[in-house]
């Protein structure tokens, strides 16, 4: 089974969490506990400069001068919540804030005597230790000489705080560490269930949709995705995707069905006629009538497939042009000459107006007159009998443009993006096309693409249709 989006997704959130956690913990605590060490020494050492600093004031160098040393420390004890200390140049205990008397306890005497100035003199003059086991835990110690300018020390100030309370300092400020990240965890909350709503969800959707249409199901249900923004253009995209595809394959099943009706019938009619000349059903008097027919059949086969052919070739590269000036007025006359036996059967009238001051243009002959001639065979054929076709031309921007209108049964407005298609025959259109392929119009399509002009159509149904198209006119 495929891992899921979801499932990373929730397994990133969780390690997130728990790094956050791993970091608050060792790294934050460690950090904070090293900061408040530091404030702390420096704010000591800050008193203890200050309360020296008064001693050596008052003494004459030497602290057996002064016989009480409380109203020197007093306020910093009460402060800072400390032990100060004060020891004699020859590291004697002089005063112990706690009221100690230290000095009466020889072994304690000899741990004192082990002090060393010069093991506070560098790292922000404090240490951390029990003080030579005089003390049971930990303590923060902080040592200041006491001396006037630069003569030697009188004597030294300790300053002793707990560790413990700065421990317990340290926690309480890890604790709104930990608060405060919980918080942030529960407002990425959002962030995930956002992910979960705006994202997963209509991925979800979107993948189901694919693996439907990649199963060839192009009538599943559109995705209703109606967000404005990336995943909803996708959602918009798989679905035209989904519907083009659906089109394309009604066309196909129509392609089919048509090629195979378009090729068949005179089949079946040529093969008809042979056998009944064959078996003597058709007199010997009759039969060049009847072969003339098959002839006929054969030479629709063979445009039929010419036109397949060259669509075909026309579709990779294009049709192969072959540019000269000629009058299209010319190649309209021709057209319409050649079509008249056909528009006469139906009593239709085709007439030229002519509002071009020029009519020479820059085009492929042949190709243009196969244009001009499928356009009006076309309107012939869907125009009704007792009717008008105007084949227009004028000029405008430098180019010529010509109108091809017949009156007939029209397109209507859901069939007549589709007329370019090959084989594409509407309905309505079946009972009055007997003979066409139903590619003309691709072919005109193609050769007005191919001269990179454009071919627009009016319709209305029940009313008639309006061809124009455009050419380049000739520079000379």
């Amino acid at each position: 089974m495929k891992d899921s989006i979801l499932e990373k997704f929730f397994i990133g959130y969780i390690s997130f969490a728990i790094l956050g956690m791993l970091i608050i913990t060792y790294w934050s605590t460690n950090i904070t506990y090293n900061h408040l060490v530091e404030t702390t020494a420096s704010q000591l050492y800050s008193y203890a400069t200050v309360a020296s600093k008064n001693i050596a004031d008052d003494c004459n160098y030497s602290l057996s001068d002064i016989t009480d040393f409380e109203p020197y420390v007093e306020d910093f004890n009460k402060i800072l919540n400390s032990e100060v200390w004060i020891l004699g140049s020859d590291f004697n205990l002089k005063y112990s804030s706690d009221g100690s008397d230290l000095t009466s306890d020889s072994s304690k005497s000899i741990i004192i005597s082990n002090f060393n100035p010069a093991d506070y003199q560098n790292g922000g003059h404090y240490q951390i230790s029990n003080m030579y086991n005089i003390f049971k835990t930990d303590m923060l110690h902080v040592v200041h000489p006491i001396k006037s300018g630069s003569s030697s020390p009188y004597g030294y100030m300790l300053v002793h705080v707990s560790t413990a309370s700065i421990k317990s300092s340290s926690y309480t400020i890890t604790k709104i560490f930990y608060l405060t990240y919980f918080i942030i965890l529960l407002l990425s909350l959002i962030i995930f269930f956002n992910f979960v709503w705006f994202i997963y969800a209509p991925l979800k959707d979107i993948r189901t949709a694919a693996m439907q249409y990649a199963q060839g199901n192009f009538d599943f249900d559109p995705i209703k995705i109606y967000s404005d923004d990336e995943i909803g253009d996708v959602a918009n995209s798989l679905n035209y995707m989904a519907s083009q595809l659906r089109d394309s394959n009604e066309y196909q099943q129509k392609f089919i069905s048509n090629i195979s009706h378009d090729f068949r019938s005179p089949l079946t009619s040529i093969k008809g006629y042979i056998e009944a000349i064959m078996d003597g059903t058709i007199p010997p008097e009759m039969q060049n009538k009847y072969l003339g027919i098959v002839l006929s059949e054969a030479n629709r086969l063979e445009h039929l497939t010419n036109g397949l052919r060259d669509l075909n070739v026309w579709s990779n590269k294009g049709p192969e042009l072959i540019l000269e000036d000629f009058d299209v007025l010319e190649l309209i006359h021709s057209s319409i000459e050649t079509l008249e036996g056909m528009s006469s059967k139906k009593n239709i009238k085709l007439t030229i107006v002519n509002e071009a001051k020029k009519t020479t243009v820059n085009a492929d002959k042949g190709k243009i007159e196969q244009v001009i001639y499928n356009l009006i065979d076309n309107a012939i054929k869907f125009s009704f009998n007792d009717s008008e076709i105007i084949i227009r031309l004028y000029n405008n921007r430098g180019k010529l443009f010509c109108v091809v209108k017949d009156n007939g049964i029209g397109i209507s407005h859901d069939n007549i993006n589709k007329i370019w298609q090959r084989f594409y025959k509407t309905d309505s259109s079946r009972g009055m096309d007997k003979t066409g392929s139903g590619i003309g119009l691709s072919i005109v399509k193609e050769i007005i693409s191919a001269h990179n002009e454009t071919i627009d159509v009016i319709s209305t149904e029940g009313v008639g249709t309006e061809f124009i198209f455009s050419l380049s006119l000739a520079k000379k």
